[in-house]
């Protein structure tokens, strides 16, 4: 059962995709996201692709952001997180987007929109990490400092750079890895 960590939401649970086509975070990489951005999140622009659930942004908005878009292709899942938004009493801060994720940065982008966090989550072995992180890094998405978390499984690939960003740490939570980029130099 998925719950929000902590925030102004704290211990709702959230409503999970039915099917196996959506892997739900997993809390510990949830938390360990939400401990290394601790202080960016308050008043912070996030960006959740690959939403599924909405945890990402959810929490994200719990714990104070200004804004949360959340992305996913999905029918189902978008159904789920505008459902988990109203639970949590957070649909005034959120922006859902049902589209394919390469397409929505684009158009994000052009509407002139820049993220201080972003989550990409993507399905594992489909290569949609690296393809959406260099159309991140190519829009500019990611505001000048801002911090850019990629969920994938141990076995697929990160360039350590794409463009400007940087990874600045990898972590390992069992087959689960989280790659941490930054926009500029590391820090």
């Amino acid at each position: 059962m998925l719950r929000v960590i902590a925030g102004s939401a704290k211990g709702r649970r959230l409503k999970s995709v039915l099917g196996k086509g959506t892997r739900p975070a997993l809390a510990r990489v949830r938390a360990a996201v939400f401990n290394i951005a601790q202080s960016a999140v308050p008043d912070s622009r996030f960006l959740d692709l690959f939403a599924g659930t909405g945890a990402y942004g959810i929490e994200a908005l719990s714990r104070g952001a200004t804004s949360a878009t959340f992305v996913d292709l999905d029918p189902r899942a978008v159904s789920v997180i505008r459902h988990n938004l109203r639970l949590c009493g957070l649909e005034g801060r959120a922006h859902v987007i049902n589209a394919d994720v390469l397409r929505a940065v684009d158009r994000l982008r052009k509407q002139g929109m820049c993220f201080d966090i972003i989550v990409v989550a993507p399905p594992y072995f489909r290569g949609l990490g690296p393809k959406t992180m260099e159309r991140i890094a190519g829009l500019g998405l990611l505001e000048p400092g801002g911090l850019c978390f990629v969920q994938h499984h141990e076995g697929e690939y990160m360039e350590p750079a794409f463009s400007d960003l940087s990874v600045v740490r990898r972590y390992s939570y069992g087959s689960n890895m989280l790659s941490l980029y930054r926009r500029g130099s590391p820090a």
